[in-house]
C-alpha cells in the first residue's frame, strides 16, 4: 500500500513539473517578442540620433539594449531547457554552422579561429547552433570581451570531436564538477541553464560534452553518421 501511495505521489509530482514546464515555456515565449522590439528600437534610435543626442543619452540607450539582451539570453536558456521537440537531423558542414553562429554574436576584441578541418556532422541545426552560441558566448564573457577562441575538429574512432578553447583565466577547480548541473551559475544575471541545455542537446544527439581546464576547453563528441 505504501509503495502504491509513493508511486501516486511521484506521478503527481511529475505532472506538476510538466505543467510548470509548459507554463514557463508559454510565458518565456511570449516575453521574447516585446524584448526584441526594445532591442531593435534602441539600436535604431541610437543609430539615427548620433548627431542629435548628447553622449549621456546615447550611453543610456546602449545600456537599455545591453540589459534587454541579457534578459533575452536568459529567456532563451529557459526555453532551450524546457522544450524538447523531436530532432530534425540533416547533414551540415561544421564551418557553415559556425559562421552562421558567429554572425549572431556581438564581439569587439575577440578573435575566433575556425577549425582547419571541416567535417560534415549530422545534427538538428537549430539545436546545435544553441550549443555553439552558448559555448562561444561563455568564452567571451570569461575573457571579459577580449581574447582568442580556437575551435578545432577531428575524426577519431567513428566520432566527430569538436573542441572550443579560450584564452580566459579558466574555471575554478571547485566549479568544474558543477558546470553542467541545472541552475548552477557563477554569473550574477545567469539562469544556470545554458550549459545544462547544451548537455541535453548533445546527449539527444547520442554524443557527449565535457570540460577541461588550463586552458579552458569544452569537448563535444558526436557520432559520425549519415542522415
Amino acid at each position: 500500500m505504501r509503495e502504491i501511495q509513493q508511486r501516486q505521489k511521484t506521478s503527481q509530482g511529475m505532472d506538476r513539473l510538466i505543467h510548470i514546464g509548459e507554463l514557463t515555456s508559454r510565458i518565456t515565449h511570449d516575453m521574447r517578442n516585446p524584448l526584441t522590439v526594445i532591442i531593435n528600437y534602441s539600436m535604431m534610435i541610437r543609430k539615427n540620433s548620433k548627431n542629435k543626442l548628447d553622449q549621456k543619452s546615447l550611453d543610456q540607450l546602449e545600456l537599455i539594449e545591453e540589459e534587454a539582451r541579457k534578459m533575452y539570453r536568459q529567456i532563451e536558456d529557459v526555453l532551450n531547457y524546457v522544450k524538447l521537440p523531436p530532432l530534425k537531423l540533416h547533414m551540415y558542414s561544421l564551418h557553415d554552422i559556425l559562421k552562421k553562429v558567429i554572425e549572431r554574436i556581438q564581439m569587439h576584441d575577440v578573435e575566433i579561429n575556425l577549425p582547419k578541418n571541416n567535417p560534415q556532422i549530422t545534427c538538428d541545426i537549430d539545436k546545435m547552433e544553441i550549443v555553439f552560441v552558448n559555448l562561444i558566448t561563455n568564452s567571451i564573457e570569461a575573457m571579459k570581451g577580449s581574447g582568442i577562441i580556437t575551435i578545432s575538429a577531428r575524426e577519431e574512432k567513428g566520432k566527430i570531436i569538436i573542441e572550443f578553447e579560450d584564452s580566459g583565466q579558466g574555471i575554478s577547480k571547485e566549479n568544474m564538477p558543477m558546470l553542467f548541473k541545472p541552475l548552477f551559475t557563477t554569473k550574477t544575471s545567469g539562469t544556470g541553464l545554458g550549459l545544462a541545455s547544451c548537455k541535453n542537446i548533445i546527449e539527444r544527439h547520442n554524443g557527449t560534452i565535457s570540460a577541461q581546464n588550463n586552458p579552458t576547453r569544452f569537448i563535444i563528441k558526436l557520432p559520425k553518421i549519415s542522415a
